[in-house]
């Protein structure tokens, strides 16, 4: 019996350093920079080596979004890194946005944020690096060196919140406001109440990869300047378009409307009323 407690001790003892030796070896391979920004200003480039001194590095266990797999991450979890950059201040602010090398930008309420745990993710759990992520697509990406995971097992809730979005491959984190960030793409407020779900709907699922009046990610093309999407797209053919665009585009790379929001057909229709209310209110300041 005390031997089989000491071997049993020895065997936790190398696991956890055989753990910690892979946590190294990964974070090595995939050492960069973060970079924080306040609403247009850097703050610092952080090494997360400096910060994982004073954040605890966890284990994070997650549904997957991107094919429905079970994972678990090592990282830092968001509110903590967010508090040790901004302090407690951040709260405050109207939304967070996360900047991902090829362009991509999420931008997310403060509150949202608050109320779920997010990791930033700095390596996968069992192995060297992250494993790569097979798209809808049939495109694979490594999401290294940081990737913004969310516990959505047992946070049933962060499954259907439309705001949490997955970004890979980040490269800064921002205080900011929707009104800096959306000037040129807010409806008339005359509009109807169609369209304002639309715009909604647009800035929780497409504007991160698609500009409109310039504004949002650069992934994907302008939808509005010069000519809008609706103005060369039939209605019919843009709503199969969003809802499936493998099944118009069989190389296309733009993934179908997301899986999981309620209502999915109903937002599909008010972001295309949208656009067509916003194919007559183009903007040239933010293009030219």
């Amino acid at each position: 019996m005390f031997y089989t407690f000491i071997n049993s001790c020895i065997y936790q003892k190398l696991v956890l350093l055989c753990g910690l030796l892979l946590y190294f070896i990964v974070f090595t391979v995939h050492a960069t920079a973060l970079s924080f920004v306040d609403n247009g200003v850097t703050v610092k480039t952080v090494e997360i080596e400096d910060l994982i001194h004073i954040i605890e590095v966890k284990s994070l266990t997650v549904n997957s979004p991107t094919d429905s797999s079970i994972k678990s991450y090592q990282g830092l979890s968001l509110n903590l890194l967010l508090d040790a950059v901004y302090t407690s201040a951040w709260k405050n602010n109207d939304a967070v946005k996360f900047t991902a090398l090829d362009g991509y930008q999420s931008i997310i309420p403060a509150s949202v944020i608050f109320k779920h745990n997010g990791m930033i993710a700095i390596g996968e759990n069992g192995q060297h690096g992250f494993t790569k992520l097979l798209r809808s697509n049939s495109d694979t990406v490594d999401p290294a060196p940081f990737f913004l995971v969310w516990e959505n097992i047992r946070d049933i809730s962060a499954r259907k919140e439309p705001w949490l979005s997955w970004p890979w491959q980040l490269k800064s984190i921002e205080l900011t406001s929707f009104k800096r960030e959306y000037p040129n793409s807010t409806p008339p407020s005359s509009s109807s109440k169609s369209v304002k779900k639309g715009f909604l709907a647009f800035r929780q699922h497409c504007i991160k990869c698609h500009t409109l009046n310039g504004d949002g990610g650069s992934i994907g093309p302008e939808l509005n300047y010069p000519v809008s999407v609706t103005e060369y797209w039939k209605s019919k053919w843009l709503r199969r378009f969003i809802v499936n665009p493998q099944s118009v585009r069989s190389n296309s790379k733009m993934i179908p409307f997301y899986r999981d929001v309620e209502n999915r057909q109903e937002q599909v229709a008010d972001i295309i009323e949208y656009l067509k209310v916003m194919a007559r209110n183009k903007s040239l300041t933010s293009i030219q």
